[in-house]
């Protein structure tokens, strides 16, 4: 891959690569110039379209996971890589249909800008234990989410370049925080919807390349040494491994609900009437970016025989069969998305210690102007300890570091939770935090059972109890989670019952008759001043504009 580069190929690759960010990162600085006023919320001042809101909420989940992630388990484990799929169109679906808007309308009327701050009105704890529990789980996986980030800037970066991982990983790194603390200027969902239709058309041109070039790789696949699990829709499995197979691939779609960057797209949607729009468009999105990036790792497997890391599937497909501009702009859409997630995950994590911890126990008085400065300390500190946790995993597939360490933990601890604050009027504050310490320590402990009991012990086991202890974490830990929740909340004493109808009385009616009526919970939280991309980048602004007038 190296002495591709170094042609003129890879001068164009190299060029045009580098051209794309310097022009995306022109366009942030510009278009903040002409910002008067910007909103104090994370949801982008909830004026935000259905087509870009749908793109972006896919685009936020996806960037390292989709663009590299899945291509490299197609290469590894065949036609089982489109169950991928499986859990997660569903469930994103069944997002759109039951949490989309009850979540947009009642925080809004309560004015909750993150997850912790909606979980603590909610429930009317006045104790912040829900709240400081929640930020804890958002900083740790959160953290590994950008970690997971880094490690696909670093991998595309060695690609392209031939450099050492560990230089790729510090690079990338930096590129991710950097960017981060000059303001957040691609996380925002324009930019999200302009990288994720770049990155929607690449994973649906190079399978038809691909075809018109190599033709259908499926009899390639069931020719090789492994060809027959390749091509089994078990992988080769029978009896209860192929069963918890199957359901790990399902139990990806469990996340959902816990992922903060996406409820937050729930969030920002102008329109609650939108919804169903934006909903179309992100199953549309998914459906083609799932079967697309699945192909391409099928490809790279037939073409390229055995990578030394199955994370480089995507790009050696990209540079073989696109021009190098072509190429070069791809590549580069793939780790501006990555930067972006990365951005939006780090300003999440950044947001729970500043606004949920800083600004909701220790100074509640706090200007917006402190408010900004400490989310740049905030933002260095966790992204310097992402690099960290990156250097340390870097010889971890992408695909398990974003499952393992982020999107599961996320999932276990929050989802049951949101679901359950939704549409459960029993739920407490007790049930709640032991729902949330339930589901992290079980994703925690579930990923570290070899180590624990040693292989020896896993294989002396019955064939069901071994394939369960096999089966990907985020759905025994969903399951204890939600059901640890349920009995710590029955068990303990019930809520207010009016508090609880003028709540889901906000939810069930039409978002404009509680507003026009001035409609607002007695929450007894003070107004947010959530830390977003765009308070940094007035932050950003006004710095410039003192400068300007020195």
């Amino acid at each position: 891959m190296a002495e591709a580069i170094a042609g003129g190929a890879g001068a164009w690759v190299l060029g045009t690569f580098a051209a794309y960010l310097v022009v995306l990162v022109g366009i942030g600085v510009w278009a903040s110039k002409f910002m008067d006023t910007v909103g104090d919320y994370v949801v982008g001042g909830r004026e935000i379209g259905p087509v870009v809101t749908g793109f972006s909420e896919r685009a936020s989940e996806m960037s390292g996971w989709l663009t590299l992630g899945v291509p490299a388990d197609a290469y590894s484990s065949g036609v089982m890589a489109f169950y991928n799929g499986l859990g997660m169109i569903p469930a994103d679906l069944l997002a759109w249909a039951g949490i989309a808007k009850r979540l947009r309308k009642y925080s809004e009327i309560v004015r909750a800008v993150t997850l912790p701050t909606f979980f603590a009105t909610r429930l009317r704890d006045d104790t912040g234990l829900v709240k400081a529990v929640s930020s804890i789980v958002l900083i740790v996986f959160e953290g590994g989410y950008v970690g997971a980030q880094i490690v696909a800037a670093g991998t595309l970066l060695r690609v392209l370049t031939g450099i050492e991982m560990w230089v790729g990983i510090v690079a990338g790194g930096v590129i991710v925080v950097g960017y981060t603390m000059l303001g957040g200027y691609f996380a925002v969902a324009w930019s999200d919807y302009f990288q994720g239709a770049i990155i929607l058309a690449a994973f649906a041109v190079l399978p038809i390349i691909a075809y018109a070039t190599w033709g259908l790789p499926f009899g390639d696949l069931a020719a090789m040494d492994n060809g027959a699990s390749l091509t089994s829709v078990t992988g080769g499995a029978t009896g209860w491994a192929a069963l918890f197979g199957i359901i790990s691939y399902a139990a990806i779609g469990l996340g959902v609900p816990g992922n903060p960057h996406i409820m937050v797209r729930f969030m920002g949607i102008d329109r609650v009437e939108n919804v169903r729009t934006a909903a179309v468009v992100a199953q549309l999105f998914m459906f083609v970016a799932y079967v697309g990036a699945a192909l391409v790792g099928l490809y790279a497997l037939v073409q390229f025989g055995d990578l030394a890391n199955t994370d480089n599937a995507m790009p050696m497909v990209t540079l073989e069969l696109l021009p190098g501009a072509l190429a070069g702009v791809v590549l580069a859409a793939a780790l501006a998305a990555m930067m972006s997630s990365a951005d939006s995950q780090l300003l999440v994590a950044t947001s729970a210690v500043v606004e949920d911890v800083y600004h909701g126990f220790l100074n509640e008085q706090a200007t917006e102007e402190q408010l900004v400065r400490y989310s740049r300390y905030v933002t260095l500190a966790i992204g310097f300890a992402s690099i960290g946790f990156a250097y340390v995993a870097r010889e971890t597939p992408i695909y398990t570091l974003v499952l393992d360490y982020a999107w599961g933990g996320l999932g276990a601890s929050l989802g049951p939770l949101l679901i359950a604050a939704l549409w459960w009027k029993r739920v407490t504050v007790a049930g709640a935090v032991a729902s949330m310490v339930t589901g992290t320590t079980t994703m925690i402990l579930w990923t570290q059972w070899t180590t624990i009991l040693g292989e020896a012990t896993i294989e002396g086991l019955h064939t069901a109890l071994s394939g369960l202890l096999t089966v990907y974490g985020l759905f025994p830990a969903f399951v204890l989670s939600a059901l640890v929740l349920v009995v710590v909340s029955l068990a303990t004493t019930p809520p207010d019952r009016e508090a609880l109808a003028e709540d889901f009385d906000v939810m069930r009616q039409p978002l404009s008759a509680v507003v026009e009526d001035d409609y607002a919970t007695d929450g007894g939280t003070p107004e947010p001043k959530a830390v977003t991309e765009l308070d940094n980048v007035r932050g950003h602004v006004a710095d410039s504009d003192y400068w300007d007038e020195q």
